[in-house]
Formats: structure tokens, sequence, C-alpha cells
């Protein structure tokens, strides 16, 4: 069982009838880094995650919290037990000041070979952020490539060209091993980045497929 003791820093009045009562045990103080998440597939918002880090000398009970930014209310929400020096998140919900455009996909089909003949199918998405905040932003973007589950489809990753050696300077991207891509952008004030994803997908044309998009 977990015992935390807290010093009151001034005298205050508690009514006997039971009733809930509040007092400020202290204000603290903490660098946080204030991050967007984008799942295109999902939601085309931007939602805002604070990342902090318990740099006082006391440990953060478990339990409601009321999360306010700019001294305006922003939402309701709870925290673990944070020990000293722990790492907490706090999600803020979505920011207007993030826009979001989500191009529609543009499909190129195309057929090779006179004989043995080979299909292809050229999927290109886009996706526009622009930042209308006073401040520049970091913006995580994730989203998938296509995904055969068939040996003899074969996927080719077009855009963005993982293999390129010179970084872009509004972002950098990776692919992990679910063939998820994960774009990280620092985005200016009033400034616009686009993010292109292309990939290809080659089969034999004795062969009848059929294309889905799913939620992840």
């Amino acid at each position: 069982m977990l015992s935390v003791t807290f010093t009151i820093p001034r005298r205050t009045t508690i009514h006997t009838d039971g009733t809930p009562h509040r007092v400020t045990i202290g204000v603290l103080d903490f660098n946080s880094k204030f991050i967007y998440t984008i799942i295109p597939k999902l939601w085309i918002h931007a939602y805002l995650n604070v990342s902090t880090i318990n740099t006082s000398n006391k440990q953060l009970v478990a339990g409601p919290a009321a999360s306010f930014m700019n001294n305006h209310f922003v939402t309701h929400s709870s925290i673990g037990i944070i020990c000293i020096d722990g790492k907490f998140d706090l999600p803020l919900g979505t920011d207007a000041g993030i826009k979001v455009d989500c191009q529609p996909v543009k499909t190129i089909i195309d057929t090779q070979g006179l004989i043995s003949k080979t299909y292809f199918e050229n999927i290109r998405r886009e996706i526009r952020l622009f930042n209308t905040k006073p401040i520049e932003v970091i913006v995580c973007v994730y989203d998938r490539i296509s995904l055969s589950l068939d040996e003899r489809i074969k996927v080719k990753l077009v855009v963005p060209d993982l293999r390129m050696k010179e970084p872009i300077p509004s972002y950098y991207v990776t692919l992990n091993d679910a063939d998820n891509l994960h774009w990280k952008c620092l985005v200016q004030t009033g400034s616009e980045c686009q993010l292109s994803l292309e990939d290809t997908l080659e089969w034999s044309t004795d062969k009848c497929i059929e294309l889905r998009e799913e939620s992840e």
C-alpha cells in the first residue's frame, strides 16, 4: 500500500460535514514537450499531447486532472502514480490551429508485357499540414503503405524514398516492421508541410485481386 504525506503551505478551514473539500498542496513547474499526432486513416484532425517529467521532489498521486492552456480550460483527464523523475503524458484533445488536408487518392493502372503480362497499380496519397498558430510545432503523422497477404502480389514503396541520405529540412520519415510510416515534421508558424505517400502493386494479369481500405 502506497502512503504519501504532503505539507499544506498555509492554514485552511475544512468543513466537518464530510463534503468534498479542495485545498492547494503546492504549485509545481515542469518543462513540457508539446507534440501533435495525426492518423489520416482514422481521423483528419491534429491531437495535442503533452509529455512531461516530474522534476519536483514530490510524488504525484493518481486521480482526475483538469487541463488548462493559456488560462483556458481544455479537457478533463487523469494521471496515474507519478514517481519523482517519472515521465507522464496528458492528452489535450484536438487543436483547430493545425489544419489537415487529405487530397483525394490518385490511382494509375498500367499493363506491361506481350505474352506474360504484368499488372501495375500505382496509388498516390498526399497530406498537407497548415500551421496557423503563432509558434512552430512538432507534428507526427502515421500512415500505412498497401499490404499484400499474397506473396505473388508485390508492393513497392516509391515515395518517400527511404534511401535518401540527405534529410529534408522540414521532416524526417521512418518505416517500421509493420509497414507503418512515421513522419516527424517541424512546421513553422504560418507555413505548410506537404507529405506524399506513393506505392505500386504488381501482379500477373491471371490473378484477380480486390483492394480494400481498412481502419487500423
